[in-house]
Order: C-alpha cells, then sequence, then structure tokens
C-alpha cells in the first residue's frame, strides 16, 4: 500500500532543500530511482537510512515516518499517587515533631539563660542591681534580694542630638510577685551610670 503521505513529505522537504533526487541518492548511497520510489509513497528506506535521510531534510525520524511535522509539548502531566500511611507511622511522625520541638525549645532556652547568666559578670549589669536594691520603690514594696529575677539584657549604640555616640544597656529585672523594673545605663565613653530618667517600673 502506497504511503502518499510519507512521499509528499519527502518531495516536499528535498525541495525546499534545494536538493535533487540524484543528490539524495549519492548522499545516502541509494540509487535515484529509490528515491524516487520513496517520493510516490511504493516503498520507504530501511531504519538506517531514514535516520540518514532525516538528517539530510533537517527533521526529526518520527516525524518522517509521520509524514509531517509534529509539534512539541512540553508540559506534561504527572499523576504521582502519594502514599497513605497507616496510624503507626502518623503517630511516630507526630511523636517525633514534637520531640524535635520539645528539643529545640529547651535548646533555645538554654542558650537565653547563659546568655543572661554571661550578662552578670558586665559591669552595668552590677551597676543595675545596686541600683535597684538602692531604689525607692524597692524598699516600698518591702523586698530583699531574693525576689529578683535578672530576665532581659539589651544592648545597642546611639548618637545624640550634640553627635555623641552613647552605648545603651536596658537590663531587666523581675520584682516579687508580677512586678517589674528596666534599668538602663549608659556609656558616653568614659563608663558606665545609670540613667535614673530612662528607668521604668511596671
Amino acid at each position: 500500500m502506497n504511503d502518499y503521505n510519507f512521499g509528499n513529505f519527502v518531495c516536499t522537504l528535498r525541495e525546499k532543500n534545494g536538493l535533487t533526487q540524484a543528490e539524495i541518492a549519492d548522499r545516502l548511497g541509494v540509487t535515484a530511482a529509490a528515491v524516487s520510489k520513496w517520493e510516490n509513497g511504493s516503498s520507504k528506506p530501511r531504519v538506517e537510512v531514514l535516520f540518514k535521510l532525516a538528517e539530510i531534510l533537517g527533521v526529526r525520524p518520527d516525524e518522517l515516518m509521520a509524514g509531517h511535522y509534529i509539534e512539541e509539548n512540553n508540559s506534561e502531566t504527572y499523576n504521582i499517587k502519594i502514599p497513605r500511611l497507616s496510624k503507626k507511622a502518623m503517630i511516630a511522625i507526630i511523636a517525633a515533631a514534637v520531640a524535635f520541638s520539645f528539643i529545640l525549645a529547651t535548646s533555645i532556652i538554654a542558650i537565653v539563660f547563659a546568655a543572661l547568666e554571661s550578662s552578670k559578670n558586665t559591669e552595668e549589669y552590677r551597676l543595675g542591681y545596686e541600683y535597684l536594691l538602692e531604689s525607692n520603690k524597692f524598699a516600698e514594696l518591702g523586698l530583699s534580694e531574693d525576689d529578683i529575677r535578672f530576665n532581659s539584657f539589651r544592648k545597642n549604640k546611639t548618637t545624640n542630638a550634640d553627635g555623641e555616640k552613647i552605648t545603651n544597656v536596658e537590663l531587666g529585672f523581675n520584682i516579687g510577685s508580677g512586678r517589674s523594673m528596666y534599668v538602663t545605663c549608659h556609656n558616653k565613653g568614659a563608663g558606665w551610670y545609670v540613667c535614673t530618667d530612662c528607668t521604668e517600673f511596671e
């Protein structure tokens, strides 16, 4: 049975490339009569010859066999089946997530406490702590040193209106039940001192 689609496509491509049947035959090592039979659809080249012919005509082998250009579709759809987990697997995953969260939270707390303990060795902490003990508010509440819990340490640098660079440290203390006091210390380069106007009691 003649394949006219194949023959017409070969003929169209050959003419498009400005080649004669004889030139095609010479490059493929076949006779011009063989090329003529391909173009009238009465026969087709062997597989190895077809690949060479496709290369000469500038098309893909599958297009040559189909007898027309094939538009490439780059979008592919993948159907991915996600396996359902058993109850035991789900419980194990949840338990692992909870354990990881606990370890992470414990590590963060440990780091915070270590940082606070380290802050107690600074001069500004000593000044803030002494100021707290001697403050009128601390005396009014009738508290002792056992009621003090150091809970925060924030440090930053600013420049005042006169262009002076100031290092600021805010020390947070829990004093008594549900009460807090924040003592601020400054250092303009000559040493630390407590800023009484910046200190807050909550």
